[in-house]
């Protein structure tokens, strides 16, 4: 009885709460379709509060209805990194590449163990397992005793997670390495110069493997596979928690 009575108090006080919440100028911005004036607003609250992944979701949103797909797929994807199940961005993502003309490489078995917990989640798991593997071994040591079987429990557990981590941080490393087409009408070059030859295009929106930068060019692999050099200017790098960079663009129709 006495849970029933919490449960049902748990709820009332949910209840309260979703009715007391104020709606934000952004958001009956974007219910109005003043998509221009809920970027701005958003991008304020941003630059005050700092960046989550539920902000950088609704940006997203409200940036592809001016035809930004550059913007909105950066917001979507930093979303991700913050919460790898935020629902916004992962529809908006769906929706960019079914109906949005957008590529996006498909992610290896390595990005999607590392999509259950964020990359900075997978780090604190990886260090606190290594310096408890660590004492576990130096501190019988130190005091010249043999270790109990409670410390070799221990350090075969911490040893078990931090082996479980390594795919996760190469995998979530993977993920923020990847970038976004910033601008329109671009083509992949044969070598990393002005003149260099172009080769197959790629449209704004779509999402890019990076290799090694040289002479402000960048390496990159496209979703089908093709690879060729980029100026660092054209796209924006996936990983920080920020907003997308100010980029002279020119929006989509």
């Amino acid at each position: 009885m006495r849970s029933f009575t919490c449960l049902l108090i748990f709820c009332i006080a949910s209840l309260g709460a979703a009715e007391d919440r104020v709606i934000s100028p952004a958001e009956t911005a974007y219910h109005k379709g003043d998509y221009a004036t809920a970027v701005e607003q958003w991008s304020n609250e941003a630059r005050q509060n700092g960046v989550s992944s539920g902000l950088l979701s609704a940006l997203g949103n409200a940036e592809w209805r001016l035809g930004r797909k550059g913007r909105a797929m950066i917001c979507w994807e930093r979303a991700l990194l913050l919460d790898p199940r935020d629902p916004v961005a992962l529809a908006g993502i769906r929706h960019a590449l079914a109906a949005g003309g957008t590529e996006r490489p498909a992610p290896t078995w390595a990005e999607t163990y590392a999509s259950f917990l964020t990359e900075d989640t997978w780090l604190i798991l990886a260090t606190a397992c290594f310096w408890v593997a660590t004492l576990c071994i130096v501190v019988p040591r130190l005091r010249r005793r043999s270790a109990g079987e409670w410390n070799h429990r221990t350090r075969v557990l911490a040893l078990t997670l931090l082996v479980l981590c390594t795919p996760g941080l190469w995998g979530g490393r993977s993920l923020s390495a990847r970038a976004v087409v910033r601008k329109v009408e671009v083509s992949l070059r044969l070598t990393p110069t002005l003149f260099g030859e172009p080769l197959n295009g790629v449209a704004e929106g779509d999402v890019v493997r990076t290799g090694r930068p040289l002479n402000g060019h960048v390496r990159v692999t496209t979703a089908d596979g093709k690879t060729g050099w980029l100026r660092a200017g054209e796209i924006e790098l996936i990983r920080g928690a920020s907003l997308p960079a100010d980029l002279d663009q020119k929006a989509a129709p």
